[in-house]
């Protein structure tokens, strides 16, 4: 279960989602999930996901 990071994840949907060509960074604090964000984020979009 992913709780708690709806904001995020809609902020990536979109972006992936728009026509245009962006380039994006993750960053932020170790240990506050990062990896499980691009992880879910795989999942629901039915990408392939490489960390």
């Amino acid at each position: 279960m992913f709780v708690g990071r709806k904001k995020e994840l809609d902020a990536l949907n979109s972006r992936y989602k728009s026509n245009r060509k962006e380039f994006g960074v993750l960053y932020g604090r170790r240990r506050i999930g990062k990896s499980s964000i691009l992880n879910e984020f795989g999942l629901t979009s039915n990408l392939v996901t490489l960390l």
